[in-house]
C-alpha cells in the first residue's frame, strides 16, 4: 500500500467516525473498511448498509473567480451550489449497480464538504431544505467538516 493510499484510507476512516458520532441515528453494529463500497455496517448477521464516502465535486470549479477554490492534498474543493451537489451525487449514481452486487440491504453515500473558505453567507440547513436530487441510494447526506455537522439530503428514488 503506497503512502497516498494509506493517507486516504486514514482519512476516510477518520471521517466516518466523526459522521457516525455527529448522526444521531447512526445504527449499531460493526463498522468494516470496504471498496465499493467504502463502508459496510452489519446492523446484524442479515442486515448491512454500504456506505459510499466521497468529497464534493464539481464542473463549475472555475465559474467564478474567488479564492473558493483552493487545493488540499491534490483535490481541489469546488463552489458549493445545488449544481455541483448534484454534480457528484450523479457520479456515485452511475456506480450504484455495482454497489448493488453486494447485496446489501441499503446504500447510503456520504459527501464530505471542508466549507471553512466557502463564501457560504446563507443557512446551509435552510438552503439543503429546499434543495431535491435524484438518487437510488436511500440516504443521501453532507458533512460539513468545518463546523461537523450531518444533513441529509432530501432524496427522489
Amino acid at each position: 500500500m503506497s503512502f497516498n493510499q494509506y493517507s486516504q484510507m486514514m482519512e476516510e476512516l477518520q471521517i466516518m467516525e466523526q459522521f457516525r458520532k455527529e448522526y444521531g441515528d447512526f445504527p449499531k453494529g460493526k463498522l468494516e473498511k470496504s471498496e465499493s463500497p467504502d463502508f459496510i455496517l452489519k446492523v446484524t448477521p442479515k442486515s448491512s448498509i454500504g456506505i459510499e464516502l466521497t468529497k464534493l465535486h464539481g464542473f463549475s470549479i472555475m465559474k467564478y473567480k474567488t479564492h473558493y477554490p483552493r487545493m488540499i492534498n491534490g483535490y481541489t474543493a469546488p463552489e458549493f451550489n445545488h449544481e455541483n451537489l448534484e454534480f457528484t451525487i450523479n457520479a456515485k449514481n452511475e456506480k450504484l449497480g455495482f454497489y448493488q452486487m453486494k447485496k446489501l440491504n441499503q446504500l447510503w453515500l456520504l459527501i464530505t464538504a471542508d466549507l471553512e473558505e466557502s463564501p457560504v453567507n446563507f443557512n446551509l440547513g435552510n438552503k439543503l431544505q429546499n434543495w431535491s436530487f435524484s438518487s437510488g441510494f436511500q440516504h443521501v447526506f453532507l458533512f460539513e467538516l468545518k463546523n461537523q455537522k450531518v444533513y441529509e439530503l432530501n432524496i427522489t428514488g
